[in-house]
Formats: C-alpha cells, structure tokens, sequence
C-alpha cells in the first residue's frame, strides 16, 4: 500500500489548507485503523521513573544544562511496586521511560527492575505472559539492548525526531550523532524488538520536504511503532525562541498519524501526551486520524512536573482517559498486550 503514496501526492495532502481534505483525510485513517487493528486502544501506563539525562538536546526540557529543574530516580522498589499496583488495576503493559544514560550501572539498575516487573507479574498472572514492557531509555550498546531485552523488555521507543541529517544536526548539539541513531535502531531490530520511533511536528526548520521524508524514512526502516506529537517550545531550551514553521503543528501532526496509518495499515501508532496538550481535542482527533495506543501517565504526582519535556504538559487521570476514549466509540483493551501486528507478519516472514 505505501508504494501508492507517491511524494507528490502525500506533498499535496500535508501543504493542503483545505479542511474537507483533512476531514476526508482523517474518515480514512479511522476506516483503514478499524480494518487493519481493529476499533481497540490499547493502554500502556507510562512510568517516568528518572529526569536525569546526559545529553543536551536542544529542544528538550529535561536537557542536562537545564539547572532549573529538580532532578530525581525513582529507586528500584517504587518502580516496581508501581508496575504492580499498574498490574492489579488490569494494565497488560507498561511503557517505561527516562532520561538518557549509558552508565553501566543505572543500566543494570534497569535491568533488574525490568527482571523483577517480569518475575513478578507472571506470578500472578494466570496467562502466562506477565506485563508487557516497552522501554524508551535512549541509545544504548547492542549489550546493554540485548541485557535489556533478555531481561524480559520486549519493545522499544527510539525517535529519530527528524529523519533528515541536515535538521537532526540543527536540533542536537554535535556530540550527538544522526548516524548512532541509525545504528540503534538497526540494533534493536536485530535482537529481535517491536521497535518503535518518530518525529517532532513544528520543529524550527522543519519543511514540508521533510515531513515528507519522515514518512518515507518510516516505511524504509519498516517500524512497528510511531511515536510522534507536536513540537511544544520549553523556555530553558536553546530553540524556545527559534522561529516555527507557519503550518499549525497541531494539524500538522494530525495530517502526518492519518498517513502513516494509511501508508503501514497494521503498526501501532500513539496518540501522545504532547498532542493532548496542545489542542483540547488532540485525544479525538489522534484517535481518529489513526492512533490506536494510549499511554495515562501514571508517574507519581509529586515527581510528574519535573518531567517536563516540553512546557505545560497536560495531565488526564486515567480514568478520566478510558471514559473519553469510549465516548469517542472505540473500545479500551486493558488485559492485553497490543502489539504490533506488523511485528507479527514481520515476524513470521523470517
């Protein structure tokens, strides 16, 4: 199917201003989500378990030069007692989430809280499976990936942010290198992980082109999972005052989970905190332009505002979240992992 979605046409779609071509647009999406997945979201209760990060991306706010942000990690034993309150609420997976390290140390610290999450909730857990668990902790060794993974992991979330070299480059500072990034993802595909990444929307710098190659780069690199969500400008960051494209980030990225979701029918797609902070109906909206997993921030309240990677994130109970997500008319699958179904034939091509 993505080889019909020539440049031209998906350049057309995303410079459009016309809103009946974003209302067709959008009836597309959730007719070819409902078909190829099904009318189900899928929950992955998000843990933020540390806002330490050695790297200093330019858009982030939990960047290491950032000094105006109270630092902390989670210990161990809270991780996990939070995984298994999650469990017990009737959550099958988890996404777990951090800053980024590569010390061997905090590494192993996430490999045992990952062991322990997977021992403990197969105890208790008359099917067999236990809670899923996705990380997105940053680049990693293949080791530290495989530890990971053999640990009991089984997706991963690693955003490009921006397929295209120039751009990366523009938004990273120059120890952070585009083709690492490259070599990460090739890595976890290799040990055998759903993986999953995506783009920022709005970025200073940001042209349609790229947008377009974004997409492109996804169906290249056969992903499982897209991540994506509008950039929303941190004021402790080098681009807070950049100049923005003059596109609506917000249907922007609407434009770009309807495409994806009609280029690669049978991925998983979020629909991102950052999308429902931006734009009262970005839950709807990400839902019906072709989202299909959800993740209720389920970090503990006195930590969550310290996580800010980006300015006045939106916080929705997640009871609050189930009960929008059914009166939208799509069901709420708890007791089940979700995953990828492109993973599954991707899978068993091999």
């Amino acid at each position: 199917m993505a080889k019909s979605w020539s440049e031209k046409k998906i350049t057309s779609i995303l410079s459009s201003r016309d809103h009946q071509i974003l209302d067709e647009l959008l009836d597309a999406a959730d007719r070819c989500r409902r078909k190829s997945v099904g009318p189900k979201v899928f929950l992955r209760g998000l843990i933020e378990f540390s806002n330490e990060c050695r790297c200093n991306c330019f858009y982030c706010g939990i960047r290491n030069g950032n000094l105006s942000i109270l630092r902390y990690r989670l210990p161990n034993n809270e991780i996990i007692a939070l995984a298994m309150s999650a469990f017990d609420a009737g959550y099958s997976s988890l996404a777990l989430q951090s800053g980024e390290s590569d010390d061997p140390q905090k590494i192993n610290e996430v490999v045992q809280f990952v062991q322990a999450i997977k021992a403990q909730s197969l105890a208790r857990d008359n099917t067999g499976q236990g809670l899923g668990i996705t990380l997105s902790i940053g680049e990693l060794t293949f080791d530290q990936y495989k530890a990971l993974w053999e640990a009991g992991a089984h997706r991963y979330l690693l955003r490009i942010e921006a397929s295209d070299p120039r751009l990366f480059s523009q938004i990273h500072p120059p120890g952070q290198s585009y083709e690492k990034r490259l070599h990460c993802l090739d890595a976890l595909k290799t040990i055998g992980y759903q993986v999953g990444t995506g783009i920022m929307v709005g970025l200073p710098g940001q042209s349609i082109e790229n947008l377009v190659r974004d997409l492109q780069f996804f169906v290249e690199r056969d992903i499982d999972m897209l991540g994506m969500g509008p950039y929303i400008p941190h004021p402790n960051t080098p681009l807070y005052m950049k100049q923005v494209p003059d596109y609506d980030p917000f249907i922007m990225t609407l434009k770009i989970i309807a495409l994806a979701r009609l280029m690669m029918p049978d991925i998983n797609i979020v629909c991102s905190t950052a999308l429902q902070t931006i734009n009262p109906r970005g839950l709807e909206l990400g839902l019906k332009a072709g989202a299909n997993i959800v993740m209720p921030v389920l970090t503990p309240e006195n930590y969550r505002s310290s996580y800010s990677l980006y300015a006045d994130k939106n916080y929705t109970r997640p009871l609050k979240l189930i009960e929008q997500i059914r009166g939208y008319g799509y069901e709420v699958e708890l007791r089940t992992w979700g995953d990828s179904r492109h993973y599954a034939a991707r899978q068993a091509q091999k």
